[in-house]
């Protein structure tokens, strides 16, 4: 889901029309409903139906329009900050290197799509931990997590990750694999010591799992090429797209599903207009994504 599919939603409900919409946004109108067919299918929602000529909202497309009206509220808000110093000070972003590509780069392109390009520094983190530390300790105005930790800071839900394995072609796993089947499989693992390591060890333990460590590394990058290269498989959470890893490559989900639940973590203090402005449209963003807006 990205901004200017809402802008099509919401054009498209405000002139009861895909092609009155797409004159409206100087948009083929093809493309435009292209796009929220697209947005559809992501979500699960239908947000429009046939009404004579034209169409109508949904009593699910209602609850949508409504929220995706706040986010972009929120984001015309940023674009009319006009502050000619605010172009030397960055937006500090704590995240681990896999979230700095999945979610802050998405992030900021969206931003940009908008007519929103603020300057940004993405700052690398060892996992949730030192996250919150860097916003709370004022290095970072913005953090995004992939665990829940207790916390002071103001913590804005970015929904859930599906976790998947992701492992070498040609093993003879099932599709999809439980966790109890993890047992027999080498795994790249995060170094011992590491808070993400901790995690998955606790994890392992819960559910009675002895891992077989092949590979231990603190750099994604490594994680994945020890796949490419048929050393290890890999657990990771399918929010950045796996697709591109190629043919060598099979990403399995597991059985029951296991699900990452994503963060944003900011200061309460922090009342400085853009950060307000882009944690708002963050929070409405999310709730998109939640069940309510099937209701």
């Amino acid at each position: 889901m990205n901004i200017q599919q809402l802008r099509y939603v919401v054009e498209t409900a405000d002139r009861g029309s895909m092609t009155a919409a797409a004159t409206e946004l100087f948009v083929a109108q093809p493309a435009l409903s292209r796009a929220i067919r697209q947005l559809e299918r992501e979500l699960d929602v239908t947000i429009f139906r046939r009404a004579g000529r034209g169409i109508a909202l949904t009593s699910q497309g209602d609850a949508f329009v409504a929220r995706a009206r706040r986010v972009l509220r929120s984001i015309d808000a940023l674009r009319r900050l006009s502050d000619p110093g605010s172009r030397d000070v960055p937006l500090v972003i704590a995240a681990s290197p896999t979230l700095q590509a999945s979610l802050a780069l998405p992030l900021l392109e969206s931003l940009r799509d908008q007519g929103v390009a603020p300057p940004a520094r993405l700052v690398g983190c060892s996992g949730s931990n030192e996250v919150h530390a860097m916003v709370r300790e004022r290095r970072a105005d913005l953090g995004l997590c992939d665990q829940d930790v207790p916390t002071d800071l103001e913590v804005v839900s970015l929904g859930a990750a599906e976790v998947v394995l992701v492992s070498p072609s040609g093993l003879d796993l099932p599709d999809p694999i439980t966790v109890a089947q993890l047992a027999d499989v080498p795994l790249v693992l995060p170094t011992a010591g590491s808070d993400r390591r901790a995690a998955l060890d606790w994890f392992f333990e819960a559910v009675d799992v002895t891992p077989s460590v092949s590979v231990e590394s603190d750099e994604r990058n490594v994680w994945l090429e020890s796949v490419r290269r048929g050393l290890a498989s890999c657990i990771w959470h399918s929010v950045e797209n796996l697709r591109i890893l190629g043919p060598d490559v099979v990403v399995r989900s597991f059985e029951p599903p296991l699900h990452q639940h994503l963060t944003a973590v900011h200061r309460s203090d922090d009342h400085a207009p853009g950060k307000v402005h882009l944690v708002d449209a963050l929070r409405e963003l999310a709730e998109l994504r939640t069940p309510a807006t099937t209701g």
